[in-house]
């Protein structure tokens, strides 16, 4: 909503932008949208809007000096605080407005978010007998996210920062519930001191509710601000905004839709030569539901903000964006001077070669991902002459070559080519060693697994609830998440990964939502897990789990009622206890305690690992329920 207040350069549409930098100038503003391409035609021009005008006072104190931004039936207003002698940002809604009751909650809820890096709500009040109702907000001069983003790309230091100060403080909302929603380069704003503001947390919402998001569930939700910020970040590196629609080629927030192939998003350095490695990491581990490079999937703003942690240590990117505001035609030390030309232009395909990178500012960008190389592009080659000439020196000779290798230099008259190879000749015996190798253990293995098949060992029994043949491992048919409201819980658990606690991969995991303060879940609830069905009633002899992170305080719990038509959802306290580790490690073997047969299993967590700072979360990889 673009919850800040100046205006920037002199053209008409710059000046209706509540984010620029520049002094107040009191031309007309026009409307904006403010939603992503899929949600800017859903703003609601039914109500009526306020009859208000500059110099009105509102509230007794609210003196009303320019509009900034109407959107829909909302205004917001540029004010000025009589008894406290500052500005303020002023969202008015008409008297009788259906949204007041909602939006007015919203602002009480949201006055809890007290970090300096939200634009904070100062006050908010209905209007009695027809008068307009106001929320009334802190005001900061600044340029919104996507002003900023569209004279190109920011560098690695600067994207990576200003996705970290939203990630440090969303972390501290989520754990109460509490989600942006709105989430947008349109509701991000530099300040004139290079720090960020979120604008409209929780107002943004409610002002301009949508029934896709409202409907979502606790994880959801949070997984769609987690998304948000890995969108921003993905723009702040390549300038091209990541769109859930492949045949998109209208601008989102001033920026081209980012390349698909078949895989979803072209990472950010396949998109701009020169991406810190890391961050290309993080991008895809934050937007992929697969990451392409098996890395963990980031799913909460804690993981993104202990992510980015890591590759930027204790930089600090905000007096480069504060010059970045005051100087705007100027190249920051480290930046690509070629960055505008490749805004929109995808890297080549070969990447094979290393090359060091200067533009980014930290070591720490190549390196915290496992590779402490940039890729070579085809067009860094042609920046400069001496870039070019570079690029094709061969490397010196090294001292470690053998005799052989240097008779061989010295004796030929041709140049040594620029990666030269073992000739294939002094290894071909080798090679045909290997071939015969492989030959003979590919014959035994066809023998081992046709005396196998003929045996009866690898067929599956298929029934649902039942250990395959010559397994005495149960398939599990079914699972679901288990977090009782009754218990102090959300009845949601992160319920989109149960899959993946039993699929097969140990690389893959559910994982509980991040708790803070302390391993006990934060003191909130007694624990959380998953319900597995194993289809019918069947004799247990042991859990064999592998878990994320330790130590791990985890129960394997049965119905008390023995209940085989539905497992009780109700509390941990209709659970039974039949086995447990309250210190355990990534992999498990819990013995039952006494004979078990049921057809529903708790795998309950009571305690949780650290992950880092005051973080605690549990995973659970692989779950195998054996025969006695």
């Amino acid at each position: 909503m673009g919850d800040s207040t100046s205006h920037d350069d002199e053209s008409a549409d710059d000046l209706t932008r509540p984010g620029a930098y520049a002094p107040d100038r009191g031309d007309e503003p026009t409307e904006r949208n403010i939603f992503d391409a899929v949600n800017r035609d859903d703003l609601d021009h039914t109500h009526p809007v306020a009859d208000v005008a500059a110099g009105d006072i509102l509230g007794e104190r609210y003196r009303l000096e320019q509009q900034l931004a109407r959107r829909g039936s909302t205004l917001t207003w540029r004010a000025f605080d009589e008894k406290l002698s500052r500005s303020v940002l002023v969202h008015v809604l008409a008297g009788g407005d259906p949204r007041t009751g909602t939006v007015l909650e919203a602002a009480r809820k949201a006055a809890v978010a007290t970090d300096s890096r939200f634009l904070r709500v100062l006050d908010a009040a209905g209007g009695e007998n027809e008068e307009p109702s106001m929320v009334v907000c802190e005001f900061a001069p600044g340029q919104s996210l996507e002003l900023l983003l569209s004279s190109g790309p920011l560098s690695a230091l600067e994207a990576a920062w200003l996705v970290r100060e939203m990630a440090d403080a969303l972390t501290v909302m989520h754990q109460q519930g509490l989600f942006h929603e709105r989430l947008n380069p349109d509701t991000v704003i530099i300040t004139a001191t290079g720090n960020v503001k979120i604008v409209g947390f929780l107002i943004e919402a409610a002002l301009h509710p949508g029934d896709e998001v409202d409907a979502l569930a606790w994880s959801e939700r949070e997984q769609a601000d987690v998304q948000a910020m890995g969108r921003m970040l993905y723009a702040c590196l390549v300038g091209r905004w990541p769109i859930d629609d492949d045949g998109a080629d209208e601008p989102t927030w001033g920026m081209q839709p980012a390349p698909m192939d078949s895989a979803g998003w072209l990472t950010p350095r396949q998109v701009r030569a020169g991406v810190s490695p890391a961050l290309d990491v993080i991008c895809d581990q934050i937007l992929s539901s697969t990451p392409r490079y098996h890395e963990v999937p980031l799913r909460t703003a804690s993981e993104v903000l202990l992510a980015l942690s890591k590759v930027l240590g204790t930089a600090d990117a905000s007096a480069d964006l504060e010059r970045r505001l005051r100087y705007p035609g100027q190249q920051l030390p480290g930046a690509s001077a070629a960055s505008g030309d490749q805004r929109h232009r995808p890297a080549a395909t070969p990447r094979s070669q290393p090359r060091h990178d200067s533009r980014v500012r930290s070591a720490a960008f190549g390196q915290a991902a496992g590779d402490d190389t940039q890729r070579w592009y085809p067009q860094d080659a042609v920046r400069t002459g001496a870039a070019s000439a570079a690029a094709v020196q061969p490397p010196p000779a090294s001292s470690s070559a053998t005799p052989t290798e240097q008779e061989d230099s010295r004796g030929s008259s041709e140049p040594t080519p620029l990666n030269p190879v073992a000739r294939p000749a002094r290894n071909r015996r080798w090679l045909m060693i290997l071939l015969a190798l492989l030959t003979l253990t590919l014959i035994v293995s066809l023998i081992a697994l046709g005396i196998n098949s003929r045996t009866g060992g690898g067929a599956s029994s298929g029934a649902g609830g039942g250990p395959s043949a010559g397994s005495n491992v149960y398939t599990i048919s079914g699972a679901d998440d288990f977090d009782p409201s009754k218990d102090g819980g959300s009845d949601d658990e992160n319920p989109n990964q149960l899959g993946l606690a039993y699929d097969g991969k140990t690389d893959t995991a559910w994982q509980t939502l991040t708790y803070l303060n302390d391993s006990k879940l934060g003191r909130l609830k007694p624990g959380v897990g998953i319900v597995f069905d194993l289809g019918q009633p069947v004799d247990v002899g042991s859990v064999e789990l592998t878990l994320q992170g330790s130590p791990t305080g985890v129960e394997i719990r049965i119905p008390t009622d023995g209940s085989t038509s539905s497992a009780p959802m109700d509390s941990q306290a209709s659970w039974t206890t039949v086995a447990s580790d309250p210190a355990a490690g990534t992999s498990v073997t819990l013995p039952m305690q006494t004979d078990v047969n049921t057809r529903y299993l708790l795998v309950y967590f009571t305690s949780l690992p650290n992950i880092g700072g005051k973080n605690y979360r549990a995973g659970l990889a692989e779950i195998s329920v054996m025969a006695p």
